[in-house]
């Protein structure tokens, strides 16, 4: 298990974006020495920019985790090309649309509507299939955790969760089996406050430590966690991993 933190620093220029864009969250195998699960990257957008970007060789899921964008993809034989989807960060509501699947080669134009926090994972396919639009919808595993939106079928590589976690009341606890996928190289972002010491996690041959907002947890297939989160705490999980 690996405890990677975020770089609140970090800007990188994008093509036709005037100012450099925050990424903080910029995830390789370079740093986590998975085989399939590529990269996953957190941009922070500003409203008005207006970003260009590719699949390339890879299937890609974008997820937003706050804010709201308008997406358009192109892709081959796709009938939807021409056509603006909203994507809002989800609610414990549901029914909110926040992630898209691209596949290889498929183009795409990114347009934020607010200040937006965006998350792209990657792994590369043998095969193709459509782009698609994600709905968030409630599916509530117990009084303080609902899953928010669970994709393990449609792409070839990826596989996504996203999971809200109240311990706004009292402290929580869960292991990475209660959101994990099985079997899967998995990273584990976590999102919400108190910004610092959001929860402590103990996990395979590793002593208690503390989690802040913004870290990321890097899991191999046989590896687990156990993660507590403070009271008074409220947290979103992002779960993206592949297999």
């Amino acid at each position: 298990m690996l405890l990677i933190k975020p770089d609140h620093d970090r800007r990188v220029e994008i093509a036709g974006v005037e100012a450099p864009v925050r990424r903080p969250v910029d995830i390789d195998q370079a740093k986590t020495g998975f085989a399939n699960l590529r990269t996953l990257r957190i941009y922070q957008f500003e409203a008005g920019s207006v970003i260009d970007g590719h699949a390339e060789d890879d299937e890609v899921f974008i997820v937003v985790l706050s804010g709201s964008i308008e997406l358009m993809i192109r892709s081959d034989n796709w009938k939807e090309n021409q056509r603006t989807f909203t994507l809002s960060a989800s609610t414990v509501n549901g029914g909110v649309a926040c992630a898209a699947y691209l596949p290889p080669h498929a183009a795409y134009k990114l347009t934020p509507q607010s200040a937006a926090d965006v998350a792209y994972a990657r792994a590369t396919p043998i095969g193709t299939r459509p782009p698609k639009i994600f709905s968030s919808r409630r599916m509530v595993e117990g009084a303080n955790l609902t899953v928010l939106l669970d994709e393990p079928a449609y792409a070839e590589r990826l596989r996504l969760r996203l999971v809200a976690i109240d311990a706004r009341q009292s402290e929580v606890a869960l292991s990475s089996n209660d959101v994990s996928h099985d079997k899967v190289e998995a990273l584990h972002f976590i999102q919400g406050e108190p910004a610092e010491r959001i929860a402590t996690i103990t996990g395979t041959d590793t002593r208690l430590t503390s989690v802040d907002a913004w870290d990321t947890i890097a899991l191999l297939p046989a590896e687990i966690y156990d993660l507590k989160f403070v009271a008074g705490a409220w947290a979103r999980l992002l779960v993206v991993a592949s297999g």
